[in-house]
């Protein structure tokens, strides 16, 4: 569903070109080391990402993206772009919207679980002024967000 590559310009036309105009990271590292990612002489974004055949899972619950060595190149301002070079996203919404949509996964369920168990988030609040109503006071400082609504 989510692809970090390019793809065949004969083949998906369409998505190569909005590929190769939306979804290219850099040029940095030896290839300008005054691109504004550069921290201490390295990407921050973590850029050329390693070739991989297949996508796969890393240690930190992040998804390692399929960027298969398979020849594509685009060149643009003397800047050579391969699919290390590719920031992932999700071609049917990348076309349905023309612009740059960076989609990641992560390993979110645990803390989806983690907040949906956690209990709702409460206020305790002092009321000035007059008598004071401690179950509406109790009851207005109650808050339900929207995984505890779900």
């Amino acid at each position: 569903m989510i692809s970090a590559q390019l793809f065949d310009p004969q083949l998906q036309p369409l998505l190569y070109a909005k590929v190769t105009k939306y979804m290219l990271h850099g040029p940095c590292g030896i290839d300008n080391f005054q691109a504004k990612c550069m921290i201490n002489g390295k990407c921050s974004k973590r850029f050329p990402k390693k070739y991989r055949e297949r996508t796969d899972w890393a240690e930190n619950s992040y998804l390692l993206y399929a960027r298969p060595d398979n020849g594509l190149v685009f060149e643009c301002n003397g800047a050579r772009f391969i699919n290390q070079y590719v920031v992932s996203y999700y071609p049917q919404l990348f076309l349905l919207f023309d612009c740059y949509i960076n989609i990641e996964i992560s390993g979110t369920v645990k803390y989806l679980s983690k907040y949906i168990y956690k209990g709702p988030d409460r206020a305790t609040m002092k009321i000035s002024g007059g008598m004071q109503d401690k179950i509406k006071a109790h009851l207005d400082g109650q808050f339900i967000g929207l995984i505890e609504a779900y």
